[in-house]
This record gives structure tokens, sequence and C-alpha cells, in this order.
């Protein structure tokens, strides 16, 4: 389960932001929030988490900079060109940062264990790395390296650390030793890989596409029973899904065009007579003849279901494109259900849908703001106690509204430089001071 993503320095984020999963104490909705065990101690993690911001305030942005880090840490031990560059863009509109690295750390809980995982890199190579573990209560350091120097500072056997030391020597400088790690199926490495590849960030690809891995899904019973389920409930004008092979136009297919051949997939509809009575059952092919909103749900219903059956956490940008309300809710719920969502699967959406949101709590509902400098900051709604009560009507205008009063009454508190400086001088002067240094 993720309990915080943290980044500096990337595209619109120039300070230090962090996504945060960990759920505060609320008593609202409390089936909205997953207890796992984080060594000795329990920990409460938010199931699901709604994203709001205006334009270019960041949001697309902070999806792309976990992609990032997922990729690197799944893919760097695999490539073999050491010219490799990654998609690494730093805050370009600060001479402070512009030509410094990224920095990009995870904390998440595997199977009990509490890693906290991150690196800072440039396009060429990795300037920094670090693995951390909880077991019990207190958090261990694993290794730090600085550019291509390693320290192993957990203890470890004798020859377990004179081998993780060896792969330090077989870990080019534009690679995550974490990678390695997982290459040579050290165990932490291979947990923190595998953890990663769970992760699913849907940024709306072909639509064909995403269909085409949702109908991959239904060869299995599970996949397919939980994924027809819910069609069912999102009432969509259909029974259910199936997966067929596309017909030959002319003759039979040979046995390489057989197994090369096109699955579609089909709706199933049930034809009626004058009286109302059912009478067959009629197949529509869903890329052809069902609508964009029945084929964006089918869309991303395939990663939903994987996530909610494997665990993992679902990235979403815009969830509310060319979707019902009423789906969306079904959507969230599912995340937010002890039934359907028993393996701890976490959604992550970028949503403004004012039914949704008056279902989350506060700590839900995160902000993404950009200020007059260009730099993204994140903020959950549940930092302004003072502000907002969980009674408040959660719709996209009073949020932006609410966010815009909160931000001025915290700009109206802070001075620019100048208006420092003309009350530092006339300080200086009541004090009987004609200059100062």
């Amino acid at each position: 389960m993720l309990l915080k993503f943290t980044l500096s320095n990337y595209r619109s984020f120039k300070g230090t932001s962090t996504l945060d999963l960990e759920a505060r104490a609320i008593k609202e909705y409390t089936g909205n929030v997953s207890v796992s065990q984080s060594g000795t101690q329990s920990i409460g993690v938010l199931k699901s988490i709604a994203l709001l911001g205006a334009n270019a305030s960041g949001k697309s942005n902070l999806f792309r900079a976990f992609d990032v880090m997922r990729y690197m840490v799944i893919n760097s031990a695999k490539e073999t060109a050491f010219t490799k560059t990654y998609s690494i863009e730093s805050f370009k509109l600060s001479t402070e940062t512009e030509h410094q690295p990224s920095s990009f750390e995870c904390t998440m809980i595997i199977n009990d264990v509490t890693y906290r995982y991150g690196f800072t890199c440039n396009n060429r190579r990795i300037i920094s790395e670090w693995l951390y573990l909880r077991k019990k209560r207190r958090e261990e350091t694993v290794f730090i390296r600085t550019k291509n120097e390693y320290e192993i500072i957990k203890h470890f056997p004798t020859n377990f650390k004179n081998k993780l030391q060896m792969l330090t020597e077989l870990t080019r400088k534009d690679t995550l030793y974490i990678s390695v790690l997982a290459q040579f199926n050290i165990h932490m490495g291979v947990e923190v890989s595998d953890w990663f590849t769970k992760n699913i960030i849907y940024s709306d690809p072909g639509t064909e596409d995403a269909i085409n891995s949702a109908a991959e899904l239904l060869v299995n019973p599970i996949y397919n029973t939980m994924l027809n389920e819910i069609i069912k409930k999102c009432d969509l004008g259909f029974i259910d899904i199936k997966k067929q092979r596309a017909k030959p136009l002319n003759g039979k297919l040979s046995i390489w065009e057989d197994l090369l051949s096109k699955m579609t997939l089909k709706t199933s509809h049930i034809k009626y007579d004058a009286g109302n009575r059912a009478v067959e059952e009629v197949f529509f092919e869903l890329n052809k003849e069902e609508s964009s909103g029945a084929r964006k749900l089918v869309a991303i219903l395939g990663p939903i279901v994987k996530v909610l059956i494997e665990g993992g956490v679902f990235w979403i940008d815009d969830l509310d494109a060319k979707i019902h309300p009423y789906i969306i809710e079904i959507v969230m719920d599912l995340f937010n259900s002890g039934r359907y969502n028993k393996k701890g699967a976490q959604l992550v959406a970028i949503s403004y849908n004012q039914e949704t949101l008056k279902k989350l709590r506060r700590d839900q509902i995160v902000f993404l703001d950009k200020d007059i400098y260009g730099a993204s900051s994140i903020c959950a709604l549940s930092h302004y106690k003072s502000q907002v009560s969980k009674n408040t009507f959660f719709d996209k205008m009073h949020l932006e509204g609410q966010r815009r009063e909160i931000r001025n009454k915290e700009d109206s508190l802070r001075l620019n430089p100048e208006q420092l400086k003309e009350e530092f001088e006339s300080e200086l002067l009541r004090n009987g001071c004609s200059q100062y240094h």
C-alpha cells in the first residue's frame, strides 16, 4: 500500500511536495480507510484519494513523476545502452533549480514491512539512492548510495553482505541499485520492484488498446465474474460482456491465423417479442455499437479489477471524462468497499464529481495549486480544519472558492521582500539607527 509519494525539482514542482495517503484522525467515513500493519504498529491508509486543481496546477505532472519513478525502478537495470536517458525535467523557472537533479521517494507497506525508497537523478546518471525499512518500531537504514559510492548499513550475514557489495560493482552510473538487486533476485529488491509493477497509471491510452487489455482478463473466471458483476451494477443497458474471436471474411482460418486473429468484446442484450417476452440473446460489438461512455468504462474496468484482485494502486487522470457521475460513484465505492477491495487496492484519481466528493473524507480530497512563481504544491483539505467542516458541500465551484479564500488569507499574512525591507528600515529608524548592513 502506498503511504507517501514525495518529489522535488520535477517539471512544475520546485520544492518538496508530498502526496500523503496516511489517514488522519478523522471520524467520518471510517470504511474509506484500510488498517494495515506497519512493523509492530497498526496504521490507517486511505483507500482512495481525489485530486483537484485548476488547469496547469500540476496534476498531470504529479502522475508523470510517479510514472518516471515506476519506469526507472522496473527497467533501469534492463536497459543495455550506457547512454540511456530518462524523461527527467527539472523546474525551469528558477536559476536555483534548473541544472539540479530531480528527487523521487515512495513510502509503502509491503507484507507488513514499511519501505522508504528514493533517489535523485538527472537524465544521465543516478546522483543518490537510499532504502530504509521498518519491520518493528524503528526504521533501519539498508543502504545509502552517493554516485558510485555505497554504504550497506543494515546488519546482514557476511556472505549476503558480500553479495550485496559485489552487486554494487555491477551497477552502472545510470542504473538504480534497487533494480540490480531485483534482477539478481535479492528479496528486498524484488519486493520493491514488484510493488511498483502493481501500480497502473492510466492516462487515456487508446480506448481500443485498453479494451483489448480488459478482454484478456475475461479468460480468468475470477476476473470475469467481478468484471461482469460490476457491469451489472452500472446498468449500461447490456447484461454482460463476452470475449469472442473475430470471424473470417472468407473461408476458414488456418491454425496460425486462428492464433493471431483478433479477439473482440461483445455485449449481451435481450431481444423481446411484441408481448415484451424475452426471445433470444443478441450480441453487439462493444467498439462499434455501444456508447463512448460504455467503452470508456469497460476500458478502465480492466485495470480497476486487476488492482482490486491483486492489490496495487490505480492512477487515473480525468476520471470524469465521458462517464456518468453515477458510474464514477460506483468506481470510487469499489475501492472504498470491504467486499470488493480485500487486497488493500488504492485509487488516485483526478475527479471533480460533487456526489463523489461528498462521500470522501477531508484527508481524501487533495488540492494542487501553483504559486505566482510557477511552482506547484500539494495540500489536503484536512489541513484547513478551522475553515472547513465535515458537513461542507463539496462541489467544484465551492472547493475552488474555498481554496482561493484560504490562499488569500494566507497570502495576506505574507510580505514580499521589498515590504520586509521597508518594515526593517522603519524599525531601525524607530530605534535610533540611520543605516544597516
